[in-house]
């Protein structure tokens, strides 16, 4: 019988060892980067509507105090991916910016802004939402929607104050 030497032993064990620990962690490391995006994918949507949705709930909560302390009325105009702040100057409206706040947003192209007002028709660029000098702010809900599924509303509450409310989909 002929003796193997050990150099031939080693390499024909080093041959029948399988997968080698750096294929292993390059496999495991690209699995784990296509379940980032997937993951980036399904809930970046979720993750910012909240967000911006309590953002602009405080902006319509300060522009309404604002209304009040300086006897103006102001608005928020909403179309189907964007909004805008509207304020009554020189007997029409115009758009406007609170200082630091900004006064307009557009939306991704996934994302949708579903606006309701009871019983307003704004004609032209009218704002739909009217935030008047008295404290009076229109009753509205404004839905965020991502990927035509609802994720975040706000509307104003009993108290008269816009917040973020719990999404439902109850009347979409």
């Amino acid at each position: 019988m002929a003796r193997m030497t050990t150099s031939a032993i080693w390499f024909r064990a080093a041959n029948a060892r399988g997968f080698t620990l750096l294929e292993l962690m390059l496999v495991l490391l690209l699995l784990s980067l296509g379940a980032t995006l997937v993951a980036a994918n399904n809930i970046s949507g979720r993750y910012r509507a909240p967000q911006e949705g309590a953002r602009l709930a405080d902006i319509v909560n300060a522009l309404a105090r604002q209304a009040a302390l300086d006897g103006r009325a102001y608005g928020l105009r909403v179309s189907d991916n964007r909004w805008q702040l509207m304020e009554w100057r020189n007997r029409r409206w115009h758009a406007f910016a609170l200082p630091g706040r900004g006064g307009a947003q557009r939306l991704p192209a996934e994302w949708r802004l579903r606006l309701s007002v009871s019983g307003v028709q704004s004609a032209g660029d009218a704002p739909q939402v009217l935030l008047l000098p008295g404290g009076e702010i229109t009753p509205f809900r404004l839905r965020y929607l991502y990927r035509e599924q609802l994720q975040a509303t706000i509307a104003v509450d009993a108290e008269g104050r816009v917040a973020l409310t719990e999404a439902s989909d109850e009347a979409l």
